[in-house]
């Protein structure tokens, strides 16, 4: 049978794919793991019934499911598991119009009312604060009312005001957000343990185990914690226990990836032929799931204690799951070129062009184990898109290559359903 073949093999495409994306992801992450903000995080809130919580920008709401839009990508929950959901009011929303807007003469009066504050905190005229953002408490979001509160708490720290910043840890503990009640504990468990505002261990750990020598002199002087970087420092040992303690971190997740065990989950689910629904969700059978979502809740943990400290683990993590996948895909897009019935050699066909009947079966057969191997191919890749999707910004030649690849494998489909019932060679 003669037909037009693939001008370029797909697995050529994607070895050319591997080495530019992945190089760039690569540099990315080195980049982001430096990079740290002040702001406070905004977006609708999922506080699972065991603890989990999930922060983004809720899609849709049905009585069964709620999918929320994350970093990590849209993720749905059964309403049976969630305890509570808090969503964020974006209409008038300082913190929404700073993340969002980028001139300063286009945001609300509140939002620049913030902008000054940080402006004010950053000159070190602490003084200043209060009276500007004290009167702003109530006008806006309870996102906006997180953002004033820990700006203050910040603020009465560098001026070393205990008795309030006491008073108002205690009113975040029993904040309806789950990030004030996360980072209030951290601040809250720090100065109970170094009751004279200093630091001289941080859970039981000393400061020799976690500071330089000269930041470590500095820490043990009464009242240290006034200081911002030596604050910085103990939320870090803080957080660096919490993945400790909890067995987990972006190293340990991609530690524990077996390619060859996700090749065979990937496999069963592509042989299941008893159940060709199953091949439509193929990323809800990764064998990892369980320990990803674990990993995604300690950084959203991480995130909420202090802001800005897991922007690049969110892209290593992912970044980790990419390069797992991409191991295991290998085998699987090899397998799939191959299966492509334009590219197998048919040696049939009579003098008149026509194929028998028992010619046409066997082409159908090679068709059907083409598509039966290319539909869950098909959701692996836009699974694969919607993780990289995540950070559109620093992943975008991945994710134009791998829209590329998506589309060249579809329309492999589409030629293979349109020639399926062919007579003729």
């Amino acid at each position: 049978m003669s037909t037009c073949k693939p001008r370029v093999p797909l697995s050529l495409r994607l070895q050319r794919m591997r080495r530019s994306a992945f190089s760039l992801i690569t540099s990315t992450v080195v980049a982001l793991c430096i990079i740290a903000t002040a702001q406070t995080a905004v977006g609708d809130t999922i506080v699972l019934k065991d603890g989990t919580i999930v922060e983004g920008e809720i899609l849709r709401e049905s009585t069964r499911f709620v999918k929320i839009k994350t970093r990590f990508g849209d993720k749905s929950y059964k309403r049976n598991k969630i305890e509570k959901i808090i969503k964020e009011n974006r209409e008038g929303s300082a913190v929404f119009s700073i993340n969002n807007v980028r001139e300063y003469t286009e945001l609300t009066d509140l939002a620049k009312a913030l902008k000054n504050a940080d402006a004010l905190y950053e000159l070190g005229r602490f003084d200043e604060i209060p009276p500007l953002v004290e009167p702003l408490i109530g006008q806006g979001t309870e996102f906006d009312d997180s953002r004033i509160k820990w700006l203050l708490i910040e603020n009465y720290e560098r001026k070393g005001d205990w008795a309030k910043v006491d008073e108002m840890l205690e009113e975040m503990s029993k904040s309806k957000l789950e990030s004030d009640k996360l980072r209030a504990k951290a601040h809250k468990d720090i100065f109970e343990e170094n009751p004279e505002h200093n630091v001289r261990k941080i859970g039981g750990v000393r400061t020799k185990d976690f500071m330089e020598r000269d930041m470590r002199n500095k820490a043990k002087v009464k009242d240290s914690l006034q200081d911002r970087e030596i604050m910085r420092a103990a939320l870090l040992e803080y957080l660096n226990q919490i993945v400790r303690n909890d067995k987990i971190s972006v190293g340990a997740f991609a530690d524990s990836l077996n390619p060859e065990e996700t090749y065979n989950a990937i496999m069963e689910v592509i042989q299941d032929k008893d159940n060709p629904e199953r091949r439509l969700v193929v990323e809800e059978t990764l064998p990892y799931m369980d320990l990803l979502r674990k990993t995604e809740q300690s950084i959203y943990k991480a995130q909420a204690i202090l802001p800005g400290y897991a922007s690049g683990f969110e892209l290593d993590l992912v970044r980790n799951e990419l390069l797992h996948l991409e191991r295991v895909y290998r085998n699987l897009i090899a397998m799939l070129s191959a299966a492509y019935p334009d590219n197998r050699n048919f040696s049939f066909g009579g003098d008149d062009g026509r194929l028998t009947a028992d010619q046409r079966d066997q082409w159908r057969e090679a068709c059907d184990e083409f598509l039966n191997l290319s539909r869950p191919m098909t959701k692996l890749i836009e699974y694969l898109l919607k993780r990289a999707r995540g950070f559109p910004d620093k992943l975008t030649p991945f994710i134009k290559q791998w829209e590329d690849t998506l589309e060249r494998v579809k329309q492999m489909e589409q030629n293979t359903n349109r020639n399926r019932e062919r007579t003729r060679v």
